[in-house]
């Protein structure tokens, strides 16, 4: 098992999260670790959080070149 702890966070210029939306940032962040740890670093970070958030059932936000939109 993968033991992340996330680290200090710098939040200048950011609006400050809940608890709630707080934790579920670090257990996004902790799944999304260990799923790439498990890969021996083949699954690319961003894939593993997509991945994380899908099984946790978390929607995160389409990028352009995802979508196919590039303008």
């Amino acid at each position: 098992m993968n033991d992340f702890t996330p680290g200090p966070r710098n939040r200048r210029g950011r609006p400050q999260m809940t608890d709630a939306q707080q934790a579920l940032a670090d257990e996004l962040a902790r799944r999304a670790a260990q799923m790439r740890a498990e890969s021996d670093g083949e699954l690319p970070i961003a894939e593993a959080v997509e991945l994380a958030a899908f099984r946790m059932g978390v929607e995160v936000p389409q990028t352009a070149h995802e979508s196919g939109d590039e303008t």
